[in-house]
């Protein structure tokens, strides 16, 4: 059996969809006759969601190295984080009214909170630079101890590139770059200066020229690459979607919840904010006062602190539940007990190229899905999915009456508890397995017959 050592900084018990896509190719690829190791990062006090040890790869296969967290040094000149939407940078008047001209337009896009700037001034490529040491180390470790076939390193954080990078330099390995998010083109990013982005722009170059296959998740991401890469053949990209574990969505399904439920799991970042849907949400509870005890909202994820003044401000504080980041088998289990799923893109340029990770078990979970979403690639995945009421990501009267479409449905006993979606079996994790066995197979003959010519010419 071939192997194949990953490099990924978020992997269980670090929670994180990153993780996710690893572990599901590190489960599925000993069918394909590739054997994993994982090289992951040390948990430690700052990550907010703490998953379960999986059994595949068994925990041998799997080294964790410690990373020099900035966010302790953050922590010495910052006490508790303030959300960006903090109380004082709502736009509330002298009377205390919340200004929704001013709210529509001042936040389109979640604010960085200063912490998260501080982070992108000091810290090139991101703040887990400080895993790059111990990594490459116990990396090259595990590279001496036995015999692999391949490196395949996956972002963000694009510091696992800088790792693999110096592992495939030492090694001759044929390396694989998977880009779950683009890098110096990533229009959700913030980049202080140019001098920052010519930076961020140097190092993405050197990753992509060196390494042997850069695999991607989307199509848009592929042509993007394509355009900014011309001098490159083209079939040194590739594409493998995100996914979902057909293992974590057993039957029956759990017992739904005792009321109408919209959830949304994941975060909320830049372009991707609550806004719209909040303020649609309050649109039809002030033409129907009496749904406000009768429909609830779970939001599943790490922004509490950022979205509740907002939530507080628009009077949803009875219908609206913070359940913080949870484990991963629970936050499935809420999308499975709901009456229907939230998914969020919003309209920033970029965003017509992204697949959210999430969307690919929101459609394994069967439910109905509330899409805020712009023309582009995950809309055509929806409208052929069948599952999705698609509306502008920014018209709160079209949301409004979407969720109002919902709710009418569930009250006269019409909403499907279960909708099969289209063509959900090549979202497979088991499928994409599969895919990236083929990946490394061809990358390991490309970088064997490129010895051959060197050989050769020698």
């Amino acid at each position: 059996m071939k192997r194949v050592l990953f490099v990924s900084y978020y992997y269980p018990p670090i929670g994180g969809v990153g993780g996710q896509r690893v572990l599901r190719f590190a489960k599925y690829l000993p069918e394909q006759g590739w054997e994993a190791t994982v090289l992951a990062a040390e948990p430690n006090e700052f990550f907010t969601s703490r998953e379960p040890i999986p059994a595949e790869p068994p925990e041998e296969r799997v080294v964790r190295s410690y990373a020099l967290e900035p966010n302790r040094l953050a922590n010495a000149f910052f006490s508790a984080q303030k959300g960006p939407s903090s109380e004082e940078e709502l736009p509330i008047d002298e009377k205390g009214i919340l200004n929704l001209k001013a709210l529509r337009e001042e936040f389109r896009e979640l604010p960085l909170s200063l912490r998260a700037k501080l982070r992108a001034w000091l810290f090139i490529p991101d703040d887990r630079i400080g895993w790059i040491p111990e990594a490459t180390r116990d990396g090259l470790g595990i590279l001496h101890k036995a015999s692999f076939d391949c490196i395949v390193s996956t972002s963000a954080p694009y510091s696992a590139h800088l790792v693999a990078l110096r592992l495939a330099r030492r090694t001759g390995l044929p390396w694989i770059a998977d880009f779950r998010d683009p890098w110096s083109s990533n229009t959700f990013l913030f980049f202080p200066s140019d001098l920052h982005q010519r930076a961020q722009a140097w190092l993405e170059r050197i990753v992509v020229e060196r390494c042997d296959c850069v695999l991607t998740c989307s199509e848009g991401f592929r042509e993007d690459f394509w355009q900014r890469y011309p001098t490159l053949q083209r079939d040194k990209f590739a594409v493998i979607t995100n996914g979902f574990d057909p293992t974590d969505f057993p039957e029956p399904l759990p017992d739904p919840y005792p009321r109408f439920t919209i959830s949304y799991v994941g975060d909320f970042y830049g372009p991707q904010t609550p806004v719209f849907f909040l303020l649609g949400l309050r649109q039809l509870l002030n033409r129907r006062p009496e749904a406000a005890q009768l429909i609830q909202v779970l939001f599943v994820g790490p922004f509490e602190s950022r979205v509740r003044p907002l939530v507080e401000a628009l009077g949803l504080k009875e219908t609206v539940q913070f359940l913080g980041a949870l484990p991963h088998e629970q936050a499935i289990d809420i999308m499975r007990r709901s009456c229907a799923l939230l998914l969020v893109l919003g309209t920033k340029r970029g965003g017509e190229r992204i697949y959210p990770a999430k969307a690919f078990e929101y459609l394994a979970a069967c439910k109905p899905l509330l899409g805020l979403v712009p023309e582009g690639l995950m809309r055509d995945i929806l409208k052929e999915a069948g599952v999705a009421f698609l509306v502008n990501p920014t018209s709160e009267e079209a949301i409004s009456k979407a969720i109002e479409h919902l709710f009418l449905a569930y009250q006269a006993g019409e909403l499907p508890e279960f909708i099969e979606p289209a063509n959900l079996s090549r979202f497979n994790g088991r499928s994409l397995a599969k895919e990236l066995a083929t990946v490394l197979e061809k990358t390991l003959a490309n970088k064997q017959s490129e010895r051959s010519l060197k050989g050769k010419k020698r």
